[in-house]
């Protein structure tokens, strides 16, 4: 499906030092991201393969972390220093630790392959501008 833009439109989007513009459907309030196909054929892989997360993880019928869930963990870390813990809440605590870890890594990856290649997209972009310094 492809959109047609006013010249104008166009003149605004083509100005920008960016390549990519996020435009928003006003009842929605929903965002779009606009960038030249050149931009978007080289991202595409990134793209499908962060969007095939994205949908993994909404497939994923998990339970989810919950404000109750970590203020029972706090609570549980507290006692452990400012007392102890009995083997039943030690266990818990275990669990409830295993589950935040569980949880952050479903829904902020430290190890994203999409990430890895950025940064070294970065870094190889950066390596001129340190040699212009020079």
């Amino acid at each position: 499906m492809s959109l047609t833009v006013s010249e104008k439109q166009l003149e605004s989007l083509e100005s920008r030092r960016r390549p990519v513009v996020v435009v928003r459907h006003n009842r929605t309030k929903k965002g779009y991201a606009v960038m030249p196909e050149k931009v978007y054929e080289q991202a595409r892989p990134v793209i499908d393969m962060v969007n095939a997360q994205v949908q993994s993880s909404h497939d994923q019928q998990v339970e989810t972390w919950t404000e109750d869930k970590n203020a029972r963990r706090v609570a549980l870390v507290n006692k452990k220093y400012d007392s102890a813990l009995s083997h039943t809440e030690e266990r818990e605590l275990a669990a409830l630790q295993q589950e935040v870890c569980d949880y952050q890594e479903r829904v902020a990856p430290l190890n994203n392959h999409a990430l890895e290649l950025i940064l070294e997209a970065l870094q190889q972009r950066a390596k001129p501008a340190k040699r212009r310094k020079t």
